[in-house]
């Protein structure tokens, strides 16, 4: 990169046995995504920030890159893509992390980057237009999902984490959110909410009373996206909560050795 270029970026292959991930994610850009990614060429950039919730990056490390994007989900997970366009080579997507993201487990990282390369692609292919949609008051539950699509959401989504989840004090839940510094968090005597803007157009959120664990997206959001993206989001922003809430309570029972 050049010298001048403010930001210390790592790529997947600096995080715990992560050159693997990186491989797929290489594959992914140059063999299954590549036709999608170079219609990406002809959008407009800003369009593509704002339907992604990033921001535009305005120093670029090589004179090839077309334009880098910045994505901040939540503490300290920070994500840039650089699309380049070259005359002999033709287009190509480098996904960079700052390494302060290090901390994070491998799988999330690599899930997080493929999550946004399969929406760019779609985007590239025109499968989403450049716009949002309104979200509305109205939400469905993964297992309204699931019941519309099929599969197993809420099991993969779910296994080894309800329990835990629901052992999460209204406490605790608001302080994991400070902690993310991403989250809108609500509580009171019943139990608890958070609810974060995973996308401009897609809410998830996340419950906790007396009743049990519901996890939802807003309507339009979940009408729009695909199951995969439910899935995978709601799976992320769950591992998220339950490694900052971790963090707090040590008595929590642990998944792994990250949360």
């Amino acid at each position: 990169m050049a010298t001048d270029f403010p930001y210390d970026l790592v790529t997947l292959g600096h995080f715990e046995n992560g050159w693997g991930w990186e491989g797929q994610l290489r594959g992914y850009i140059r063999k299954k995504y590549r036709a999608d990614l170079e219609l990406l060429a002809g959008l407009a950039p800003d369009l593509l920030a704002h339907c992604l919730g990033g921001e535009l990056v305005s120093e670029l490390p090589y004179d090839t890159i077309l334009w880098g994007l910045r994505l901040r989900p939540f503490r300290p997970l920070e994500l840039f893509f650089f699309y380049n366009l070259d005359p002999e080579f033709g287009s190509d997507l480098r996904i960079f992390y700052p390494r302060k993201s290090l901390v994070l487990p491998t799988e999330d990282a690599y899930v997080f980057a493929w999550d946004f390369l399969a929406l760019l692609a779609r985007y590239g292919k025109g499968v989403y237009p450049l716009n949002l949609r309104t979200l509305s008051n109205h939400w469905y539950s993964l297992a309204d999902i699931e019941s519309r699509h099929g599969g197993d959401l809420q099991r993969f989504t779910l296994q080894g984490r309800k329990d835990i989840v629901q052992r999460i004090s209204p406490e605790v839940a608001a302080t994991a959110l400070m902690r993310l510094d991403s989250g809108v968090y609500e509580g009171d005597a019943a139990g608890w909410t958070a609810t974060w803007q995973v996308l401009p157009d897609l809410e998830l959120r996340v419950g906790c009373t007396a009743a049990g664990l519901e996890v939802a997206y807003e309507a339009q959001g979940a009408a729009k996206y695909a199951p995969e993206f439910l899935i995978s989001f709601a799976w992320l922003y769950l591992n998220a909560l339950l490694r900052e809430s971790g963090q707090v309570d040590p008595t929590l029972p642990r998944l792994s050795a990250y949360f």
